[in-house]
């Protein structure tokens, strides 16, 4: 046994630098699909939403319960996901640094995303206001504040539906984006959407001949 302690003491130095620089990361707590609910968060170690981080390492602890979710991480230096079809606990160790982050699920990314910025970053561009409407006729249109909408930049939007018709209903498809109203649904939906660079149709699921499109185009 005495000759085996010399040994026993050098494994142990050998492992607690890295576990004690390990802990002394600051821990992230991301979370998706609780009971396959379409939720997704990321808290720091208090519990709170992140928003703004400082530059730094972080170690990101995940907990993905569901097999019709994921949780995909992605910035400056960073691009981690879970799988989709598996169910999975993992820590990751990120080094994220001045810039916007992003994280989502990626079958669902229209409704389950969120954004943090990491260090000095310029302030989210402000969203641009759209308003669509289909009905009370056969009639479907999507406008800016010109009135018309043929082409505009990518970025966030803020898409406000009128949808007045008993037969048809408003559905917005194109990159990272399908969203829609229901065909027996009459009243207002205020959707928050960002953009990609893309085509984008919008249609009524019934009279699929009653469409239109416009243009995304990237940033300047």
């Amino acid at each position: 046994m005495a000759r085996r302690l010399p040994l026993l003491l050098l494994l142990a130095a050998a492992i607690l630098p890295s576990a004690v620089a390990n802990a002394d990361n600051p821990r992230l707590v991301a979370t998706v699909g609780t009971g396959d609910a379409f939720v997704i968060t990321l808290r720091d170690g208090n519990g709170n939403p992140v928003t703004h981080l400082d530059p730094g390492t972080y170690d990101v602890s995940v907990r993905d319960v569901s097999e019709l979710h994921n949780f995909h991480l992605r910035g400056p230096g960073v691009d981690q996901a879970t799988a989709v079809e598996a169910a999975e606990t993992v820590t990751w160790t990120v080094t994220l640094t001045d810039g916007t982050y992003t994280y989502q699920c990626d079958p669902h990314s229209s409704l389950m995303h969120g954004i943090f910025a990491v260090g000095n970053v310029p302030p989210p561009p402000t969203p641009v206001p759209l308003t669509a409407s289909v009905g009370p006729r056969r009639t479907i249109t999507v406008r800016d504040a010109s009135g018309k909408l043929k082409t505009l930049s990518a970025g966030p939007v803020v898409l406000t539906v009128s949808d007045r018709s008993k037969v048809d209903n408003f559905h917005l498809t194109g990159p990272g984006v399908n969203r829609k109203t229901a065909v027996a649904f009459r009243g207002k939906a205020t959707w928050k959407l960002t953009l990609q660079a893309g085509r984008y149709t919008y249609r009524s699921d019934k009279h699929k001949t009653l469409r239109g499109t416009f243009t995304v185009t990237a940033p300047a």
